[in-house]
């Protein structure tokens, strides 16, 4: 994932795994130009490194899963800064994310039982990977939009409707 072109506000910086890392990409510069930065669909860039990388490697990744916990929401602060709501898409990005982090325990957990059961039966990195592939597939769009699994980021103005569907009790007081 390019951090540099994405941003994680202090409310996502929770104490939990992966915090850490989160809070090392929020507070580095973040690096502006007139060209908006190309989408990036995670799930593209996962599988190809699943279908390329050494059996050592996709281990690696494994061990990377266990340690570091659930996914944390990202998003392009530019989509918030340039929307011409953005003190509404700013709320609704705050309460997305307390749901999608609520999705995302529960699909650590999961994740976590993919890993154990593949490596109880003995199946290689790549599959058990793959099997998590397909467990992202299954998520929410809310979870695959913060996530930039096969679509476009939480923010992203295109996704507008599926952040109003995703925070259906949001009131908008600057309205």
């Amino acid at each position: 994932m390019n951090a540099n072109s994405y941003s994680v506000t202090s409310y996502v910086n929770r104490m939990s795994n992966g915090a850490g890392v989160a809070a090392k990409h929020a507070s580095q510069p973040q690096m502006h130009s007139s060209q908006p930065a190309p989408e990036i669909d995670n799930r593209e860039q996962y599988v190809k490194y699943i279908n390329s990388a050494s059996e050592e490697k996709l281990a690696g990744s494994i061990d990377a899963i266990k340690q570091y916990g659930p996914p944390i929401a990202m998003f392009r602060m530019s989509d918030i800064e340039k929307a011409a709501n953005s003190e509404e898409m700013h709320g609704r990005i705050g309460r997305a994310i307390d749901h999608f982090e609520v999705e995302a325990q529960q699909y650590h957990i999961q994740e976590l039982a993919i890993i154990k059961a593949g490596e109880q039966a003995g199946k290689s990195s790549q599959k058990i990977l793959m099997e998590i592939v397909e467990l992202r597939d299954q998520q929410s769009e809310l979870f695959k939009m913060g996530t930039n699994w096969g679509s476009k980021g939480l923010a992203h103005p295109e996704n507008y409707e599926k952040l109003i569907a995703a925070t259906p009790s949001y009131v908008n007081y600057y309205a």
